[in-house]
């Protein structure tokens, strides 16, 4: 007995929760409806979880929630195993919202069939400065001020797309900060200035801990985060670019006036961002009435600027820009350019014109000083778990491992053609596990678009104060991953690590108190010029089994596979190739901690998983908008999608790397995977579509898309079962809105409402079963269509069968005849010796179907034409079998057997009871004799056991 839900309110005001089921109106929970968390005071509370549950047990269930001040929330969602989602609550005025912060966690221990739903507030500021400090929206007039050391959850935001803060000094002549994103994971400094004081500057770590967004304000004492130094003979002005239009746009008079500081020749000037929130952040610098925009985040040497040539001056004034880290602040140097030692050369062709640029990349030395490269035609890796089973077998083929060293740059890369993992368990529904969707036809074109490949770009130059990498890149071809629930389970206990006892687990933390996140250890920079992580597409199919091969006995706290275990058993239902997308990840200019970036990149993905696996369930609704975990260490990012299979961009120059891929990333464009050739499924499709539109039932509409992205029919036998689903669930769905559509219409609009839905409900009625008929039809187009290929020699098969290994526990070089053996008897008779161990098996000559001993002594000629026949051994009995049909003849047990001897053609088997049993004809006296020792091997085993009991 277990509570399926357990709410743990941590938001510090009253919570109320209603259930809401698929066909049926809001209710009340059972229990007590409105509940407390922990109040603001500092005192711990003992945590009172509240039990939950649904009255039915439907994932499409949802709750709704509302706090103290707010309305009902839209619906949410409590299956998302390992979510952090943001929900918005509107106040009760409608002028401002509530963020809540939710987590979906599985139960540890002996609580892991409970869902543990946590609520906490989705932004908490904590004052660091050592002083009381004031806190407000941009434009609002609601003020709270923070004492020092205070933790305040922010309750209330206005409505608007980016929340923001902005700070102050308790003071009447004191002024505000400008605003700075509370959303964006990462660091930023604030300007702040007291009345009749120098301005200090005010350091915001924005830290997310679980569903919660932490933003911590100190005071920065050591570094800013950017410094001016002008090392030439002229005066500058600079200044932040307007944040109020995009980086290409012009200023067409915004009325906007900007910050100006004077930097004078030979002088430092310390910096930061006077607009904090703006989304392009540049610096325009000025001299002699000439601009230049720069981005003070790329590092290295910048084109030179060229001044204006003066009336009272012959010589015309360039200027050298390079951008270096100094511990963590990053210095732009202007400095006298000096050509022999700049990296840029003027351009002839545009060498008269003084207010162009006109400088080139000077042609470095591009001679390669060493090169190493090593080749391996394959690997092949066999996984065996506790039971002496052969798990997995992994194949790596052609791989390519490439090491460049020039004058300029050291360049690694790793190259796989060929990737594929086969699952090695008998009874598995799937054989291939992992293998590529996309099956190059040709050697020519897996050389062009092999499936795996990172390549990385080091620039040797030490001088820029980090580890400088020019380009990285990493590729993952589009994979089908066919894994069913047995084998999930296998995996997880043959990963599982030892260990002392087994913990009891835990339902809840003792305290109610809102968690501190762990701070990150701040390590060596890394700067990339460009972090390119291409977009990745998995088409995932699941099926729930029955457990073979491993037991259900494990737990999330002491093995992570759980996580994912939990997704797909407790989450998803049978889905047949749902695309699972992942996005192109672009960074550019981004510097950041190697612990950061990989803490950033793993949340990102970990959330992308979640989102796409809901998507594919057709319950993305509840999923809250993504944190920004990389604006602030990046001085552009970009989230794309385009085909995997066409996303090879690549070159053996190291210098070339990454030139023109951040430009022209923008230009690629979605590409559909979807689509019908057969007429018979476009038109029966188009018209089930517009159908399904009339129906006006949009809840209907999502999951009718929804599962037909997921369920794509691969033959005819799945094209019935699919279409046959749809049609069941169009007409209960029409069945359903009838009662449904009035009862919602009259919650939101009264009387009217309820004639609305009256309405609605008739015409889904009508509609939803004509639906699902053109849906089956539409399927079973497919799936015919689809059947013509599913048996083509091209098809992917295991690379060879599971591996043998003998109860004595050795693990021996891959045998092929013993693993056919071994195969023979799991298959044998439908599955009837599956749980039999194999010892050993002979191939008997041609026409040897006799099965007594005086029978095989007066052969005739014509049992030549007997198929070909084997005789099979192990530890409980002796089988004869057919090789074409794989069924048995006969099937001797040991207890049945009293003597077996060898005699001069073959082995006899005596009966209990002195009766003649089957005759074994080996006329080889060499395979006479292995098979005899192999019997006795058995027979052995079987007395131990025998004895071992009595």
């Amino acid at each position: 007995m277990y509570s399926p839900y357990v709410i743990l309110n941590r938001t510090g005001l009253e919570l109320d929760i209603r259930s809401k089921v698929m066909f049926g109106a809001a209710k009340s929970a059972a229990g007590l409806a409105t509940f407390h968390g922990a109040p603001d005071a500092k005192e711990i509370y003992k945590p009172t979880p509240f039990m939950f549950s649904f009255p039915t047990d439907d994932h499409k269930n949802r709750a709704l929630l509302k706090l103290s001040g707010s309305q009902w929330s839209k619906h949410v969602s409590f299956e998302a195993i390992g979510s952090a989602t943001d929900i918005t609550l509107q106040t009760d005025a409608g002028r401002a919202e509530m963020h809540c912060g939710l987590t979906v966690e599985e139960g540890e221990g002996k609580y892991k069939m409970t869902k543990v739903v946590t609520l906490t507030p989705r932004f908490v500021v904590k004052n660091k400065i050592g002083q009381a400090l004031e806190i407000r929206e941009p434009g609002s007039s609601d003020v709270f001020t923070l004492e020092s050391g205070e933790l305040h959850p922010l309750r209330f935001l206005k409505q608007t797309s980016g929340q923001q803060l902005c700070l102050c000094f308790p003071g009447v002549n004191n002024t505000w900060s400008n605003p700075f994103n509370i959303a964006n994971v990462g660091s930023v400094h604030v300007k702040l200035a007291k009345a009749g004081e120098s301005q200090k500057l005010i350091r915001v770590e924005i830290l997310m801990e679980s569903a919660t967004i932490f933003v911590h304000i100190s005071l920065e004492s050591k570094h800013w985060p950017f410094s001016m130094r002008n090392e030439s003979d002229t005066e500058f002005l600079f200044w932040q670019a307007n944040p109020n239009i995009e980086e290409d746009e012009e200023d067409h008079g915004t009325g906007w006036k900007p910050i100006r500081y004077r930097l004078p020749p030979r002088s430092i000037m310390p910096y930061a961002w006077d607009y904090p929130a703006a989304k392009n952040k540049n610096m325009i610098i000025s001299a002699l009435k000439k601009e230049r925009q720069v981005k003070l985040q790329e590092i290295g040497n910048l084109i030179p600027m060229k001044l204006p040539l003066q009336l009272n001056s012959t010589r015309q004034k360039v200027i050298d820009l390079n951008v270096v880290a100094e511990g963590p602040t990053q210095t732009l140097i202007l400095s006298n350019w000096r050509p022999k030692k700049s990296l840029y050369k003027q351009s002839h062709s545009n060498q008269a014109s003084s207010t162009k640029t006109s400088f080139e990349v000077k042609e470095q030395d591009s001679d390669v000083n060493l090169s190493a490269e090593l080749r391996f035609a394959g690997i092949g890796l066999s996984l065996i778990n506790k039971s002496l089973k052969e798990l997995v077998y992994l194949t790596f083929r052609d791989i390519d491992l490439t090491y460049k060293d020039t004058k300029l740059y050291q360049m690694v890369s790793t190259e796989i053609k060929w990737i594929q993992i086969d699952n090695q368990l008998y009874g598995g529904i799937f054989p291939l596990i992992f293998y590529p969707s996309v099956v190059p036809k040709t050697g020519k074109e897996m050389a062009a678009h092999p499936i795996f490949k990172a390549a990385i770009t080091h620039v040797k130059d030490d001088s820029y104060g980090v580890l400088y990498i020019k380009y990285f890149t990493f590729l993952m071809q589009q994979m089908t991953i066919e894994i069913d629930e047995d084998f999930i389970f296998a995996l997880l206990d043959f990963t599982k690590f030892p260990t002392a006892e087994e913990c009891e687990g835990r339902l809840c933390e003792d305290a109610l108190d809102i968690p501190e996140p762990k701070q990150e250890h701040s390590g060596t920079d890394l700067y990339f010029e460009l972090l390119h992580l291409q977009p990745m597409q998995f088409d995932l199919s699941f099926v729930r089994t029955e457990r073979i091969n491993a037991e259900d006995t494990s737990s999330s706290s002491n093995n992570p596979l759980m996580f994912i275990v939990n997704v797909l058993t407790m989450s998803i239902g049978n889905v047949n190739d749902a695309p699972i997308k992942y996005n192109a990840l672009l960074l550019e200019n981004a510097r950041v901690s190697m612990g950061a970036l990989v803490s950033a990149v793993r949340s990102h993905y970990v959330q992308e998983s979640l989102r796409q696996v809901h998507i594919v369930l057709g319950s993305a609704d509840f999923l809250g908008n993504p944190v920004g975990l990389f604006n602030n260490i990046s001085s552009g990012v970009a989230d794309i999608f385009y085909e995997p299979y066409q996303g090879l961009v690549m070159t053996d120059r190291p210098q070339d790397l990454g030139i023109g891929i951040a430009k022209g990333a923008s230009s690629f464009v979605k590409k559909s995977i979807f689509g019908f050739s057969d007429s018979m499924a476009k038109f029966t499709g188009s018209i089930s579509k517009g159908l399904a539109a009339a129906s006006m039932d949009k809840e209907f509409q999502d999951q009718r898309r929804m599962t037909r992205a997921r369920n794509r029919p691969k033959h005819a036998l799945y094209g019935i079962t699919t279409g046959g689903s749809a049609l069941a669930t169009s007409i209960a769905s029409g069945i359903g809105g009838l009662a449904r559509h009035p009862i919602e219409g009259a919650e939101k609009e009264g009387a009217l409402g309820f004639v609305k839905g009256l309405g609605k409900g008739v015409l889904g009625f009508a509609t939803k079963p004509a639906i699902g008929a053109f849906d089956l039809a539409s399927n079973l187009a497919e799936g015919v269509r689809n059947t013509t290929t599913v048996f083509d020699d091209d098809g992917l098969e295991r690379v060879r069968m599971p591996r043998f290994v003998g109860q004595d526990g050795i693990v021996k070089p891959y045998s092929q005849r013993e693993a056919l053996g071994q195969f023979w008897l799991k298959t044998l008779d439908n599955g009837k010796c599956f749980h039999e161990d194999y010892i050993a098996h002979l191939e008997l000559a041609s026409g040897t179907s006799h099965a007594t001993a005086a029978s095989s002594r007066t052969q005739s000629p014509a049992s030549n034409a007997n198929p070909p026949r084997l005789v099979m051994l192990t530890y409980t009995g002796i089988l004869l079998v057919q090789t074409k049909k794989l069924n048995s003849e006969w099937d001797v047990s040991l207890k049945d057997i009293q003597t077996i001897s060898k005699e001069r053609t073959g082995i006899s088997i005596v009966l209990k009871g002195g009766t003649n049993g089957p005759f074994i004809p080996i006329t080889d006296e060499t395979s006479r004799n292995w098979f005899y020792k192999q019997v006795a091997v058995a027979v052995n085993s079987y007395n131990e056991k025998w004895n071992a009991k009595g």
